[in-house]
């Protein structure tokens, strides 16, 4: 079995499309860990609606690949809309897997994964999530715990 983390966002009926994805994703992979969601403010241009974060572990026997083709069919289904120009723009469903670009220092994605994996050590810095988590948060004031 392959262990993959995931981050999940919107900022298009956020209180909809995150649940949404949450059932769609806990019927693909039933064992699924899942945070809680987490309000942030929006990173680089992607318009002046904050987001709803969640992150998820699931465990599968699938590729990368196979897991990357259905979070985009979840996407698609829940109405995402890509634009190769400007991939900063609103969304009614982000689904990454990761790591990804700069994820370490990102609050909206450390914040919600530490709460689900805070002992977890990343094999990159050596530090745990649940201690990257921390940083992030001693540089913004911009999130927020959902219960969900």
């Amino acid at each position: 079995m392959r262990v993959y983390l995931l981050i999940l966002g919107s900022n298009i009926e956020p209180e909809i499309n995150m649940s949404r994805a949450r059932d769609r994703l806990k019927a693909a992979f039933p064992s699924m860990l899942f945070s809680d969601f987490y309000e942030t403010e929006p990173v680089g241009l992607a318009g002046p609606q904050n987001f709803w974060n969640a992150a998820g572990i699931i465990k599968t026997a699938l590729s990368r690949e196979e897991v990357s083709i259905l979070l985009k069919k979840i996407e698609a289904d829940l109405g995402r809309v890509r634009d190769p120009e400007n991939k900063f723009i609103p969304r009614t469903m982000d689904i990454d897997i990761l790591p990804c670009d700069d994820w370490q220092s990102q609050a909206f994605i450390m914040v919600p994964l530490a709460e689900i994996a805070a002992e977890i050590t990343d094999p990159e810095t050596g530090k745990t999530f649940g201690a990257l988590a921390k940083e992030c948060l001693e540089k913004t004031s911009g999130i927020r715990r959902i219960e969900s």
